[in-house]
């Protein structure tokens, strides 16, 4: 499967998001942010991210990775959550982090 198939159902199914109430997070939020951590990261364009299929795995882990992890902080050490601070160093231009 390619990323362009990649649906919110799916993504659902794949990460074990039963309730219809994440929908818009899901589709709306989550889809296009791990899809722009995944084109960031790799520097692939959207017709490159289709030429690699696992690439739609790694995009379902990484919405299951920020539905889950959705503090900003990590509570017991407040430390920036590893999904933000990478994230956010990915486009860092003054290199602190």
């Amino acid at each position: 499967m390619k990323i362009s198939e990649l649906t919110a159902q799916i993504i659902k199914d794949f990460t074990g998001i039963s309730d219809d109430d994440s929908d818009n997070i899901v589709e709306n939020l989550l889809m296009p942010a791990a899809k722009a951590y995944i084109k960031g990261y790799t520097g692939l364009t959207d017709e490159g991210l289709d030429e690699h299929e696992d690439l739609a795995t790694a995009m379902c882990v990484l919405v299951n990775d920020m539905f889950t992890n959705r503090d900003y902080t990590i509570s017991s050490h407040r430390q920036l959550s590893p999904t933000v601070k990478t994230i956010l160093s990915m486009y860092a231009v003054n290199h602190v982090g």
